[in-house]
């Protein structure tokens, strides 16, 4: 009978502690988050979001909300993310809102603006910062996070952009560079090659006496022009009729004398050939880049980026630590006439879906399944 009774007697059940999922997309504060945190530090506005665990409340780091216990802070990119996490919206900072713009910014952007409209000498940083009444260093931070480019850089591009508006209205070399705010001819020179692709006498005339050699052909993407200038390949453009090709080109150097050869443009055509093939560019490859300093660094950063690998147009705006500057991203892509070679169409929005390409989405899905780049199921 004892016998009988052990067997049927059994032990009881304890319930395993349950084991708590990681959310999705969060991440706990680094030193300097949780320091930002704790400072409700303005400057970190825009970097990140912060969610606590207790309350399911997320906000910014600026945020007067009583400080949590770091353990229960939960990093987030995007407010989309934290939503998704299950947190709501802090109704005192709004962080699912975009935050209002600090006057103080805007007072010294808008100096900047004024000055260089003037053509008067820009503010130094610590002339901007007593006029605002903010730190130099923080005034430094707080604009290139608003703005994507520090007060210098922004009042260089400000000028830049005077200075071609100056040279295409027809005004003589000397009364663009100086009416753009530039107190030496020489420096101006000095960058030309950068800045505009040519002298500022060349750029004046459109591009008169620059000669670009011209070939079209029929390649896996369509009609494709190359155009090759003595520094490199200045154009490769993708179109459906020669003339529309030309059009395109004839847009961008409106004065330069076009000589057409479909024999010429070897290299280029080998290039293309071996990035669709996913075989290495040839070497000696030289691009006649022509752009303002930021779209420069932006096709630079282009380049970089590995075959069959993607970036969204914020992460390459963080690469380049300009964090806001995600639409100043799409825009240099947009205006990059060196197509595959210099390859935007590795460039995303934020979602994953495929954006904008100059040539059609058509070509920048072919290019990147050609190379293997995995894509959200929701892109375009």
């Amino acid at each position: 009978m004892t016998q009988t009774l052990a067997k049927t007697i059994t032990k009881p059940t304890v319930a395993k502690p349950a084991i708590a999922k990681p959310l999705s997309g969060a991440r706990r504060p680094t030193d300097a988050e949780f320091a930002a945190i704790r400072a409700n530090d303005s400057a970190a506005d825009g970097q990140f979001l912060y969610a606590v665990s207790s309350t399911k409340i997320f906000c910014r780091p600026s945020c007067v909300s009583r400080v949590p216990k770091r353990d229960n802070i939960r990093i987030f990119s995007s407010a989309d993310e934290a939503i998704a996490a299950g947190f709501r919206p802090c109704k005192r900072c709004r962080p699912d809102k975009a935050p209002a713009a600090d006057a103080r910014l805007e007072r010294a952007r808008l100096l900047i603006d004024q000055r260089v409209a003037a053509g008067e000498p820009v503010p130094t940083l610590a002339q901007l910062a007593r006029v605002v009444h903010m730190g130099a260093t923080h005034l430094q931070r707080r604009f290139a996070a608003a703005y994507g480019l520090s007060p210098r850089a922004y009042a260089e591009a400000q000028r830049v952009a005077a200075l071609k508006r100056g040279l295409r209205t027809g005004n003589g070399v000397a009364d663009a560079i100086y009416g753009a705010g530039f107190g030496a001819a020489s420096r101006v020179y000095e960058k030309a090659d950068r800045w505009l692709g040519m002298t500022p006498a060349d750029y004046r005339r459109g591009g008169e006496g620059l000669t670009l050699t011209v070939a079209i052909r029929r390649t896996p993407l369509g009609l494709t022009l190359v155009a090759e200038s003595p520094r490199g390949i200045a154009a490769l453009l993708f179109g459906e009729s020669k003339a529309a090709l030309l059009d395109e080109l004839r847009s961008e150097f409106p004065a330069a004398q076009l000589k057409l050869d479909d024999k010429a443009g070897e290299q280029a055509f080998t290039a293309l050939e071996a990035m669709l093939e996913g075989r290495p560019l040839p070497r000696g490859l030289r691009l006649d880049l022509r752009g303002t300093p930021f779209q420069i660094r932006v096709w630079t950063a282009l380049q970089a980026i590995p075959p069959g690998e993607t970036r969204t147009y914020l992460e390459i705006a963080q690469a380049l630590g300009m964090p806001k500057a995600a639409r100043a991203v799409g825009s240099a892509c947009a205006n990059n006439i060196i197509g595959v070679l210099v390859p935007c169409h590795r460039a995303l929005r934020s979602d994953g879906g495929l954006g904008g390409y100059r040539w059609g989405l058509p070509r920048k899905q072919k290019l990147l399944s050609g190379e293997g780049a995995t894509l959200e199921p929701a892109a375009e």
